[in-house]
């Protein structure tokens, strides 16, 4: 077996790496100093990974860690994020009703894009780190990932987020699709966003990264699917975390937007499970009231959030209309800066402040080829104080209002199996 020096040499000079290589990588990443760990990830990110490769690095860093049995009906999905991106808090009860097992573990917000982990720690007594144990005998749960599951995923990806080896489609691929087979998947559906607001900004970059995904996972033993869609505009009318969860339970009583229910729908469908019955006869939100519950929500808190979920949920104070410039109908509404500033303002994490306020957020009251007229209100801000004219100025040019007709297309643009 290599050393770690005579690894990176390795693959500095363009060689492909071995199993063996990455099992000494992944046994050892506790130990392995940090330079070296950030060296082998730049020379990954310079020189690309094979579909072998990240075949072999995913393998192990799946076998470092703790691994779920694998079982019939055992199924999940994992989004790339956005901008209102709240798909999983809707699927995972709605799978379960439909008959499905879901384990599926979440992440936190990243960026502008917000996380599933967040929106659902605005929910009082809601516990997202939940043990293996706990996991293990749970049929539908929405948790963190836990120090025992792809330990070498934790480690390399925070080295990742500092030495600017984040977009590498391999270590893309090796850090989602180990985590997501640790699971004990049958099933897995893709959700891969390219777009303004996406961290794929162009199309052809989407695909490869789903293509390598779903080849990756396939290869483990998992039947994949990736769905490319669409991230230039925000998905769905709610953004925030208080908010995303308010949306959530109107989808679970089959009143969500279009866009949002296309999504969720396919997804369920890609898997194996019509889930629409059980949105009509109420049984998806029974679900998500005992998933709630399973996971340290009081049933008094439940019962009253599905009921009127802003009498309990957090929601800023000070509310802010904004008002289109000119009449016409909406061609587009900026995804990216609708997330960035409600990151500012406090919904998300920044470098400054690591802390969120989930009761920020906003309303779209339009959607994509709505007519509007001028001084025709077209979003809502929900905050702790007014907002300033430099914000205001910079929303205003997110709305795109055009004079001609505009039909709203599916946000569904590529499916990939294999």
């Amino acid at each position: 077996m290599r050393t770690m020096p005579e690894i990176l040499a390795a693959k500095r000079d363009g060689h492909e790496l071995t199993s063996q290589d990455f099992q000494y990588i992944c046994e050892n990443i506790d130990t392995i100093p940090r330079e070296q760990l950030g060296a082998f990830l730049m020379a990954c990110q310079i020189n690309g990974l094979s579909v072998s490769e990240t075949t072999e690095l995913t393998q192990s860093m799946l076998d470092a860690g703790e691994i779920m049995r694998r079982e019939k009906g055992r199924v999940d999905k994992h989004s790339t994020g956005g901008v209102g991106d709240k798909m999983s808090i809707v699927l995972a009860p709605a799978l379960r009703a439909a008959g499905a097992t879901v384990p599926m573990l979440a992440g936190r917000g990243l960026a502008h894009t917000g996380g599933t982990i967040d929106k659902l720690e605005s929910i009082p007594g809601f516990n997202t780190g939940l043990s293996l144990d706990e996991m293990s005998s749970n049929p539908c749960f929405i948790s963190r990932q836990t120090d025992d599951i792809a330990p070498a995923d934790r480690i390399l990806y925070s080295i990742r987020d500092i030495t600017a080896t984040v977009p590498q489609i391999g270590l893309i691929t090796a850090s989602i699709i180990s985590k997501k087979a640790a699971e004990g998947l049958e099933k897995l559906v893709l959700d891969v966003k390219y777009g303004n607001a996406a961290f794929m900004k162009r199309e052809e970059d989407a695909l490869a990264l789903a293509k390598s995904m779903v080849a990756t996972g396939n290869g483990l033993g998992m039947k994949v699917t990736a769905q490319v869609t669409e991230m230039n505009n925000p998905i769905g009318r709610m953004f925030g975390n208080s908010h995303e969860i308010v949306e959530c339970i109107q989808c679970l009583k089959g009143k969500g937007p279009k866009d949002t229910m296309e999504l969720i729908l396919s997804q369920a469908d890609a898997l194996g499970y019509d889930i629409r019955p059980v949105i009509a006869d109420g049984s998806a939100l029974e679900e998500f009231r005992n998933m709630c519950i399973r996971q340290g929500v009081s049933p008094t808190d439940i019962n009253k959030i599905i009921e009127n979920a802003w009498s309990v949920l957090p929601r800023g104070e000070v509310q802010t209309l904004l008002y289109s410039d000119e009449s016409g109908y909406i061609q587009s509404i900026h995804a990216l800066t609708i997330g960035e500033i409600l990151c500012k303002l406090g919904a998300g994490r920044t470098g400054e402040n690591p802390n969120i306020d989930h009761g920020i957020g906003a309303e779209l009251l339009v959607g994509i080829g709505n007519e509007i007229s001028r001084g025709e209100p077209w979003i809502r801000f929900d905050c702790n104080s007014n907002l300033d004219d430099k914000t205001l100025t910079e929303l205003s040019k997110s709305l795109i209002v055009t004079r001609d007709k505009v039909t709203d297309s599916s946000r569904i643009l590529h499916t990939i199996q294999d």
